[in-house]
């Protein structure tokens, strides 16, 4: 998941923040099979949709996060704390799968509906328990909807903490072996294997480790300098944005107008999510250079009360995701069983999204506590040795 950015000594970008709690909520309004605000959510007005953001912003945050510890104090102190979030993000992973499974397995047989363990994949711990949870262990068991968590895993144990280290040396050299990679695998159809899919892996790894390479390095030469800003870059990304909302038509789903589309999405070859196709690419790249243009880490905007609440929701990421997916899941059954009228879709939507908002707000106040605690703590040891040394 997206690493807390607020270590010591650097400086909260508000920005990433409120993105990333903006595509927490997507993916969780996304997630609800046959939810009518799914229709509003990002996937609808372009090629890319929220776990593209998500993943570009773990590469920027990470940055803020690690960057520091690698410059300061060398390769190692970096990646012992790129480890620890490794660990807490694995841990978590397990549990979500765990509490996912027992939970769709207790409402297939409870519904007599075997749709809820097969749908998502977790009917597999049912048919070969042994294997399915050494495979789960192994992240090759990835039930749908639950296979982000792995993508994360394997990119901040394998790729991240090289991107860190090479990044201030050498980081054209890290732009041109992360489009290789990105390349190979394209080409190559290379990717890791899935117990439920025969094709690999939904989030490709070694495709999408690209899109948290080109995060880390916004971040990097936002650090040194302001992004550069043209109107020639401004307007390549806006018409570029334009393009592929008038491609994805988000007005087909509008009744009678199912086939008006202006360019007929079929004639622009793959937009496989598995690679990363060069399509989502640059439309997720093309989406972050526009916020990071048009906004700033202070615009008045991001203290505003809403923002702030979405923002609590990004600061969480990894709780939030794991909040939301099994909300999300619980969604589903809900609509399954009482029917997905607009009545029972706005209870869906309106609990899930003020449970997730509640619990940030929670998990803020905690952390603000152990904030103060520390700080008395530290106040208070430094009192007294200045007492004894008197």
């Amino acid at each position: 998941m997206p690493t807390d950015a607020a270590s010591a000594g650097s400086v909260r970008d508000l920005r990433i923040d409120f993105f990333r709690g903006l595509a927490l909520l997507f993916i969780f309004i996304d997630h609800v099979p046959n939810n009518v605000l799914a229709h509003f959510t990002l996937r609808n007005f372009g090629f890319a949709d929220a776990a593209e953001v998500f993943v570009l912003l773990a590469g920027f945050s990470a940055v803020l996060a690690y960057q520091r510890s690698f410059e300061t104090d060398g390769f190692r102190a970096g990646a012992a704390r790129v480890m620890d979030r490794v660990r807490d993000i694995y841990l978590w992973h397990l549990a979500l799968v765990a509490v996912c499974a027992v939970g769709l397995m207790h409402a297939a047989v409870w519904f007599d509906n075997p749709m809820y363990s097969r749908n998502i994949g977790v009917n597999v711990f049912g048919e070969t328990p042994a294997a399915s949870t050494l495979y789960a262990a192994a992240l090759i068991n990835q039930p749908n909807m639950l296979n982000i968590l792995p993508l994360y895993i394997i990119l901040m144990l394998v790729w991240v903490p090289f991107v860190l280290w090479l990044l201030p040396r050498r980081p054209w050299q890290v732009l041109f072996v992360s489009t290789c990679l990105w390349l190979l695998a394209n080409l190559l159809q290379l990717n890791l294997p899935s117990q439920q899919l025969p094709q690999g892996w939904v989030f490709n790894p070694l495709a999408w480790q690209l899109l948290i390479t080109l995060g880390a390095l916004a971040a990097h030469f936002s650090r040194l300098a302001s992004v550069p800003s043209s109107r020639a870059l401004i307007a390549l990304a806006a018409g570029y944005v334009a393009f592929a909302f008038l491609t994805t038509a988000p007005w087909t789903q509008i009744s009678g107008l199912e086939n008006a589309r202006l360019f007929p999405r079929d004639l622009m070859g793959s937009m496989d999510k598995s690679y990363l196709s060069p399509w989502r690419l640059a439309h997720v790249v093309a989406l972050g250079y526009l916020a990071m243009i048009l906004s700033s880490p202070k615009s008045q905007w991001l203290s505003r009360a809403w923002a702030r609440g979405v923002a609590r929701c990004g600061r969480h990421s990894l709780e939030i995701f794991c909040l939301g997916t099994v909300l999300s899941l619980t969604g589903w059954v809900i609509l399954a069983e009482a029917g997905d009228g607009l009545p029972v879709q706005i209870l869906v939507n309106t609990a899930g999204i003020g449970i997730l908002w509640v619990t940030a707000w929670a998990l803020a106040q905690r952390n603000r506590e152990i904030g103060f605690v520390r700080s008395l703590h530290n106040q208070v040891s430094l009192l007294r040795s200045q007492l004894q040394r008197a």
